[in-house]
């Protein structure tokens, strides 16, 4: 990407927004004592998966929520891309996409959209669409795998333990299965339950319906739903990391990035599952779709915050992770807090994504609002907007066409975002640090952003992709926050 690399140092850096060693502005009444930036950067080293020192814990989600107004969003299937257009004019799009690719595959004339780069995509997303082609999987989703062992086939009693244990071990447990960071929640009558659906978004869409006292989730086929017991009260949210590399390559590279990473988040919930049930717990898994906002379980589990382009921003990775899954368990957890560290406020003055956004699904006005996309042509907001947040509405319709005119996942929000990042170890820590405490210098922020060439890669860099060395699932781990 250019002008990843810089000469500008980090202490020129400093004091050209006024930051001395004594402090970083505004942001010095509330940071600990550090002589200088590299020795606040390495404090960040702890043994412990924390957040960095200026992530604050809140007792509200900085998105505002009306739980009077909100209500179980009804999950059934439906096509975000033909249901609102007739039937010959989505045809012709797709036709005329099919024909696109095609010329584009067979004399390698777009550079992201070649056979080679269409390879990419089938391989990050072929265990994703196996899974959701398996006819009579429901009832594993729901009630567990049989052939894993539970605590009464093993002849043991089940594990038993504090929510505060029981927060430990499943950290450690998704960590090894693959998480990137891990948060918890309850389901609550009044709040959080709304943030369930109705239906449960996979073949043959059973409503999901919180009753009865049953030791375990039951997928009752016959009356087409899912009982989920009052014992399970428990959410576990975790995300996956997503290769910023390959997601900032407009085309067939992007999409493979975030099919391999929605991947890497199913693989990540089935071990879940499995350590669950042979310590004596269920788990309702989830598909690509989630067992609800996937966003707004990650800021209630507090892993990030949602920004404008409604995807999570986490402190570390911003956007680029795929995605808060959660799972219904009925292991006590304690519940984790929501987070503050300016993403959400940065994002008033910032309207990169809205900018950059190719459909137009993302608004650019400045305040967030009440409102969901307004009706026009024969496009049905309700059908993916719920109402009960004040936030910035996205147009999942116009988003959707995008995807159907390329024969691609789109993905330039997340890569452009000024909080995709990955070198942590670097001045992005003292930015976010800076906009955790104060606002004042967001537009120049945004500015230096933009300056440093930060955001999509151009066309004729694409493929260079191909020619060049990239690290495991091509994610620098080494500057992962829990490894310094």
């Amino acid at each position: 990407m250019q002008g990843y690399h810089s000469t500008f140092s980090r202490r020129e850096f400093m004091k050209g927004l006024g930051i001395t060693t004594a402090g970083i502005g505004g942001a010095a009444l509330i940071a600990p004592s550090f002589h200088d930036t590299d020795e606040l950067l390495s404090s960040a080293a702890t043994l412990e998966y924390k957040d960095p020192w200026y992530v604050k814990e809140a007792e509200e989600p900085t998105v505002e929520i009306d739980w009077n107004t909100m209500q179980r969003f009804p999950k059934a299937k439906y096509n975000n891309f033909a249901q609102h257009l007739s039937a010959d004019d989505a045809k012709a799009i797709q036709a005329k996409t099919k024909a696109d690719t095609i010329k584009q595959m067979t004399d390698n004339s777009k550079p992201g959209w070649m056979l080679r780069d269409n390879a990419i995509k089938l391989l990050g997303w072929a265990g994703v669409r196996y899974r959701m082609s398996l006819a009579n999987s429901l009832k594993e989703w729901v009630e567990g795998w049989s052939i894993i062992p539970t605590p009464t086939l093993l002849g043991v009693p089940r594990w038993q333990g504090s929510p505060e244990e029981g927060s430990l071990l499943v950290t450690q447990a998704l960590r090894l299965a693959g998480a990137s960071s891990i948060g918890f929640g309850e389901i609550t009558p009044s709040t959080t339950e709304k943030m369930i659906w109705g239906q449960m978004p996979q073949n043959p869409f059973p409503a999901l319906v919180f009753e009865g006292s049953g030791p375990k989730p039951v997928f009752d086929s016959a009356a087409n739903k899912v009982v989920i017991p009052n014992s399970s009260r428990y959410a576990i949210v975790h995300t996956i990391r997503q290769s910023l590399d390959a997601s900032a390559r407009p085309g067939y590279l992007s999409d493979g990035a975030a099919g391999q990473a929605y991947d890497n988040c199913d693989i990540a919930q089935w071990r879940l599952q499995c350590f669950l049930r042979v310590l004596g717990y269920s788990s309702i898994s989830q598909n690509i779709q989630g067992n609800g906002p996937i966003v707004g379980w990650g800021v209630i589990a507090g892993l990030g915050e949602q920004g404008r382009l409604q995807h999570l921003v986490t402190p570390r990775w911003g956007p680029m992770i795929r995605q808060s899954t959660m799972n219904i368990v009925d292991i006590p957890v304690a519940p984790t807090k929501p987070v503050d560290f300016g993403a959400r406020r940065f994002c008033y003055t910032c309207k990169k994504c809205a900018d950059l956004c190719p459909s137009g699904a993302i608004p650019n006005v400045t305040e967030p609002s009440w409102e969901i996309t307004a009706k026009y042509d024969l496009v049905k907001p309700e059908l993916f907007n719920n109402p009960g947040i004040k936030t910035w509405y996205f147009n999942h319709f116009k988003c959707n066409t995008t995807w159907q005119e390329t024969d691609t996942y789109c993905g330039i929000c997340q890569a452009t975002c000024v909080f995709s990042k990955e070198d942590a170890a670097s001045i992005h820590e003292v930015v976010k640090a800076t906009l955790a405490s104060t606002h004042v210098f967001n537009s120049f922020f945004i500015d230096m952003d933009n300056m440093f060439g930060y955001g999509s890669t151009p066309s004729d860099q694409i493929e260079q992709w191909w020619e060049k060395p990239i690290p495991v699932n091509g994610i620098r781990y080494e500057n992962d926050v829990f490894y310094r």
